[in-house]
């Protein structure tokens, strides 16, 4: 697949989700749909994230850094920073929905996520040499 129909696809996608988010907020009851709704909320919500924060993060990189040396590359480090970002989001509303919000447990989930991206960066550096 080319990059220009990825942006293109990865748009449409985020379009749809956050379309759905917005179905599943207007039309789901959360008292009457119980654990349905939530599922559905959360879900779209986070599909929707990690569209938004793609496509951000490759207007960021290819956009105003100009790194266009390869572009499969630039994606790759763009989605997994989505992913990541967007599970700290969603995780922290979770949290916060069920009053267990506190600065531990966002510091927590921060070094989570920053241990992971470790992870990833010290594999790709691995497969370098």
């Amino acid at each position: 697949m080319s990059f220009r129909w990825y942006v293109i696809m990865m748009g449409i996608g985020t379009a749809l989700a956050w379309i759905a988010w917005l179905f599943v907020l207007e039309a789901m009851n959360p008292n009457e749909a119980g654990l349905t709704a939530f599922i559905f909320f959360y879900t779209t919500l986070f599909l929707s994230c990690v569209g938004t924060l793609s496509l951000l993060g490759l207007i960021y990189r290819i956009g105003i850094r100009h790194r266009e040396a390869v572009l499969a590359r630039e994606v790759r480090i763009s989605f997994r920073h989505a992913v990541l970002l967007s599970l700290v989001g969603v995780s922290a509303l979770w949290l916060s929905a069920h009053r267990a919000l506190t600065w531990y447990w966002l510091l927590t989930l921060v070094f989570v996520v920053a241990g992971v991206e470790y992870l990833f960066l010290m594999v790709q550096a691995s497969r370098r040499q």
